[in-house]
């Protein structure tokens, strides 16, 4: 019996370390993708009119890409960095169904973001 017991018990303990592994993974591969983008000031807004959307990556959302917000100010630099860093990327012809695509830009504590509009918000442009 106690034999049965440990080796379930293993098998147990070798489950969590699984699940626990690919965690850490996962988690390190977003901490990547964070670090490829400029960290957020805590001064890149105002009002939610100092926000934009762009897109995240070289593919709009109009092109299976998917959106962030950044400060309106910022935008000419972004788009011309994006442009020359995408010049050999093709997007697909097909509207994206990334959560981002449907958000809209707002100042959170002086820091660009997206969240959801408002039922009583008019549509972003």
């Amino acid at each position: 019996m106690s034999h049965r017991l440990s080796s379930r018990f293993r098998i147990f303990v070798a489950l969590v370390a699984l699940g626990a592994a690919s965690f850490g993974v996962s988690f390190l591969a977003q901490a990547k993708h964070a670090r490829g983008k400029a960290p957020a000031s805590t001064d890149d807004c105002k009002t939610d009119k100092d926000c934009v959307l762009v897109p995240d990556d070289c593919c709009p959302c109009s092109e299976g890409g998917k959106q962030h917000a950044i400060p309106k100010k910022g935008k000419d630099a972004y788009e011309k960095e994006r442009k020359k860093r995408c010049t050999d990327t093709a997007c697909t012809e097909m509207a994206s169904t990334d959560p981002s695509c449907s958000q809209r830009p707002f100042c959170g504590a002086g820091i660009c973001e997206l969240g959801d509009a408002p039922a009583d918000a008019p549509a972003a442009p």
